[in-house]
């Protein structure tokens, strides 16, 4: 039986990262503003990508730092 990983997004509502087979993390230009991007690619193949406030409470469940700076 596979385990919940609940997160709560704000606009996709609820997703179960227990189904996440690989997931990026991305910075990207949208309308001239620099958003932090998450690409998911669930378990059965299918991706899909979510943006800014999405892809941080993403990164929140995980406990993981959406985006390191390269120096």
């Amino acid at each position: 039986m596979t385990q919940l990983i609940l997160c709560q997004t704000p606009t996709k509502g609820w997703v179960n990262l227990a189904y996440v087979r690989q997931i990026q993390f991305r910075r990207i230009h949208i309308h001239r503003s620099l958003q932090i991007t998450c690409l998911v690619t669930w378990s059965n193949g299918d991706k899909e990508a979510f943006f800014a406030k999405d892809a941080e409470a993403i990164a929140q469940a995980l406990n993981k730092q959406p985006y390191h700076s390269p120096r």
